[in-house]
């Protein structure tokens, strides 16, 4: 999620936040979530990567069968 203000042009993540009226500690807090999901979060992040390795693994298909067991 901030990957875009990550690869921003500009030296520092300050002045990309600023023109983009973002407070710097969201910024860092969305990071910290990203590297660390709180307990709550933990099954939706599980969830998530086992989607996207369904997806991978049946080529982009979005077929019941290769989301769940017959």
């Amino acid at each position: 999620m901030t990957a875009p203000i990550d690869e921003h042009p500009h030296p520092g993540v300050e002045c990309v936040l600023r023109d983009l009226h973002i407070p710097s500690s969201n910024h860092y807090r969305w990071r910290r979530v990203e590297k660390r999901p709180c307990e709550r979060r933990r099954p939706d992040v599980e969830l998530a990567e086992r989607i996207k390795e369904i997806h991978t693994d049946s080529a982009g298909s979005t077929a019941r069968r290769a989301c769940m067991p017959c």
